[in-house]
């Protein structure tokens, strides 16, 4: 087993160790560190890079997740009062196809759906506008 495997092997026993068991990984975490070469040092912080890394990945994974389930939590009130064909269409040029994968975070070509950045803010100011042209609608019956 190589530096980097000991590595992740060590931090994991460390991470799911508890009590007693928690101090004895402690131990041997820090006799590995302290038995380990220069060159080892340096597999040992490529290993530390690549835990972070994988963690930040997992952290923007969950942020767009979260946005994700934001969106459809937001617009669900929404949607059922408006054409989603024509308002993917409209502001969008899409199909109602193309903006529900969005919005529901649909798998497609391997991949999940999702809004760009540039994306919401067209959702945004398209909500807007459907928003005001609304409220104009609704102007119109009251004196």
């Amino acid at each position: 087993m190589g530096v980097k495997e000991d590595y992740f092997r060590l931090k994991e026993q460390w991470i799911k160790a508890r009590g007693d068991e928690r101090d004895a990984a402690q131990r041997e975490l820090d006799a590995f560190f302290d038995s380990l070469s220069e060159s080892d040092k340096e597999l040992v912080n490529e290993a530390v890079s690549e835990d972070f890394a994988r963690i930040h990945k997992k952290i923007d994974e969950a942020k767009a997740l979260k946005r994700e389930i934001e969106v459809r939590r937001i617009l669900a009130d929404t949607l059922p009062f408006i054409s989603v064909s024509e308002f993917a269409k409209q502001y969008f040029g899409k199909s109602a196809s193309w903006l529900h994968q969005r919005i529901n975070g649909n798998e497609v070509h391997g991949k999940r759906a999702s809004f760009t950045s540039e994306e919401m803010n067209t959702l945004a100011s398209a909500l807007k506008d459907v928003a005001n042209r609304l409220t104009k609608a609704a102007s119109a019956f009251t004196h």
